[in-house]
């Protein structure tokens, strides 16, 4: 092995692969094992551009086992992900601190390929796994140029050869995904301790949550209709529902009770639902789910569906909606009593609640006053509410008559529960944004939205959005543009740089794909697969031996591209450069047949020409020590090339002759 003293220039390249492979990590690394990896790398570049070596042994053993004293303190453990990413990525920068020969590199490059695997165990983004591969491809570059005794190859011919043996690579990485026999779960999936969920709706409310959430560009789940979709007022996405109301906060109220039965009306939607990661259980579905495809799901009491276990990872579920429902039963006591629960604090919403009551004892008659309220009187819709503390209904009616669909929801709520009519609010997402590029539909956190449901009887629950009765001309500006009380939030920039927005589109629906077609690749879809090849009667045991048949044509192909490679461009231009040698004798008069070797072509030339005997031999000498690999070539290729174009012999005159 070759134990030469590494220069700045490879420390230097393969600190930057590294640098790299943590960033991957950013989001579950700790600071500290960031920045001591980072101090090491850069404390050893110092070193090397200073042209000194490592530092003492006994500061390097110290730093070690106190890195790795912290790790087991932070994490009480060395096993698992997390700790176990920590630690990989401490040793690979510590030992990047102590390099000194191509052969600690080797244990750095080693490394930041585990490191790339350890990444995907945590994301299944395709983004990611795009800035891995460059990643790879960088790293292999950086280890090419340290595998040969002399100067290794300048970093272009290192990246077009490194990526040629990534291109090399793929049909093998491509008969492996298809036929390997799948897992009932995904290979990478780990269990998850929460910390990697996304954000987004909880289980409580309170003024300024959603109008927080709705600043907040991540996608929340997408949407595939089998057909046409609702139209955009009924494209209301259910989440977790609120009952307990303390004078401030809305909280869930966990239910054990099966939802009652509801009755459709009008048309069935049919759609899938690809959600998201996040800490809970629920699904958020179309007002309301009638069936679904879910191991486990369930419908709340309150018709929020659920699965058992919070959605650590992302899901595909199928869903049939109807957005129109009646409930002709009567209201049961519990959940009479569930919806009109005693309220506290906010005495003047209360105080007024009775008055308007007195006046319109019709409860549909009081709904719509109380939607008049907010439509006659001065309330504005905006995303910088103040902030309310204490009786934030009294505040928001009375006194600040600005908010956004949260404090809405809550005030009418209020309302409504005053007056003896139940009511509860629902939290989820209201439209979404359609990819025009993919035919799904992108429902994001800044769609988030609040609104409430009330019990009328002979009619059962009836969804309002008090948030629509405001006026247009009372929506105020905002860090993203004007809102519409009846549409989603929508960027400044998206509107006035459509081009990029269709760009983005289209990534998205590029990483949609991604998810669909290789992440969802399943058992089934390998069935399918087998399938479509036309084996009959597919199983196992035939998916074994197609992969072992595929496995047995990548190697050949494979073998046969390395062999081909074994210093081909040498060889090539060996071949050519004789060639033109052979070809400017035979323009001579001196032709050589196939069977010839060369050095008794040179013979023969020395016989019939003196004069250009000795200049043939030297080059037919240095061909076949090229060729056969004969020692004391002190010659070149290339240089052997310039010697041969510079060779031009000249017939012989009809005196010469004589």
């Amino acid at each position: 092995m070759n134990h030469k003293p590494i220069s700045f220039d490879h420390l230097l390249g393969v600190s930057a692969c590294l640098a790299m492979a943590v960033a991957a990590h950013l989001g579950s690394l700790p600071v500290w094992v960031l920045v001591t990896v980072a101090m090491a790398g850069g404390i050893r570049l110092l070193l090397a551009y200073r042209g000194r070596s490592a530092p003492p042994r006994a500061i390097r053993l110290a730093v070690a086992a106190l890195a790795i004293a912290l790790v087991f303190a932070q994490f009480r453990t060395f096993n698992g992900l997390s700790a176990g990413t920590a630690l990989l990525a401490l040793m690979a920068g510590l030992k990047l601190f102590e390099a000194e020969t191509p052969r600690d590199i080797y244990i750095v490059t080693l490394s930041i390929y585990f490191l790339s695997v350890s990444a995907l165990l945590q994301s299944d983004s395709f983004w990611l796994l795009a800035y891995l591969i460059v990643i790879l491809w960088l790293t292999t570059a950086s280890l090419l140029r340290l595998t040969t005794r002399h100067s290794g190859p300048d970093w272009r011919r290192a990246l077009r050869y490194a990526g040629r043996i990534l291109v090399q690579g793929l049909p093998l990485a491509l008969a492996l995904w298809l036929l390997f026999p799948r897992l009932a779960a995904p290979l990478w999936h780990l269990p998850d301790d929460g910390s990697s969920a996304a954000t987004g709706l909880s289980d409580t409310l309170s003024p300024g949550d959603i109008d927080q959430l709705v600043q907040s560009d991540e996608v929340a789940f997408r949407v595939r209709f089998a057909a046409a979709p609702p139209p955009p007022l009924e494209r209301y996405w259910r989440g977790p529902v609120m009952h307990d109301f303390d004078g401030h906060t809305w909280r869930r109220a966990y239910s054990g009770g099966a939802a009652p039965p509801l009755q459709p009306q009008g048309p069935a939607y049919r759609y899938t639902v690809s959600m998201e990661p996040h800490r809970h259980n629920w699904i958020f579905a179309l007002d309301w789910p009638a069936r679904w495809d879910l191991p486990g799901g369930r419908l709340t009491g309150d018709y929020t569906l659920v699965q058992r276990d919070p959605l650590s990872r992302p899901i595909d579920v199928a869903v049939t909606s109807y957005t129109h429902v009646q409930n002709p039963a009567a209201l049961g006591t519990l959940l009479r009593k569930r919806d009109t629960a005693p309220l506290r604090g906010n005495p003047r919403t209360l105080q007024f609640a009775h008055t308007l009551r007195a006046q319109h004892p019709d409860d549909v008659e009081y709904l719509r006053s109380v939607l008049a309220i907010f439509t006659q009187q001065p309330f504005y819709y905006t995303l910088t509410p103040p902030k309310l503390a204490g009786n934030s209904v009294d505040a928001f009616l009375f006194d600040t008559k600005r908010g956004f669909c949260g404090h809405y929801a809550s005030a009418f709520a209020v309302l409504m529960r005053a007056a003896g009519i139940p009511a509860h609010i629902v939290t989820g997402y209201q439209g979404g944004t359609f990819n025009r590029f993919a035919d799904y539909w992108i429902v994001r956190q800044s769609d988030a939205h609040a609104w409430v449901e009330v019990w009328i009887e002979g009619q059962g629950w009836l969804r309002i959005d008090p948030t629509s009765a405001i006026a247009p001309n009372r929506v105020e500006q905002s860090a993203a543009g004007a809102l519409s009380a009846d549409e989603p939030l929508v960027s400044r920039w998206q509107r006035r740089t459509p081009w990029l927005a269709d760009t983005r589109l289209r990534l998205d629906a590029l990483g949609q794909l991604w998810r669909e077609r290789i992440l969802l690749f399943d058992q089934d879809s390998q069935s399918r697969l087998l399938e479509w090849l036309h084996i009959p009667e597919p199983d196992g045991q035939k998916l074994v031996l197609v992969m072992a048949a595929a496995l047995t044509l990548v190697m050949c192909w494979l073998t046969w591209s390395v062999r081909r490679e074994i210093e081909p461009a040498r060889r090539e231009l060996l071949l050519r450069a004789y060639s033109r040698l052979c070809a400017k004798l035979a323009a001579v008069g001196i032709p050589r047949p196939l069977h010839e070797g060369a050095e008794a072509y040179a013979m023969r030339v020395a016989e019939r020409r003196p004069d250009l005997g000795p200049t043939v031999a030297a080059l037919c000498r240095q061909y076949s020590r090229l060729r056969y690999g004969a020692a004391g070539a002190r010659i070149t290729v290339a240089q052997f090339d310039a010697a041969v174009r510079a060779f031009r012999p000249r017939a012989r005159t009809r005196a010469a002759r004589a």
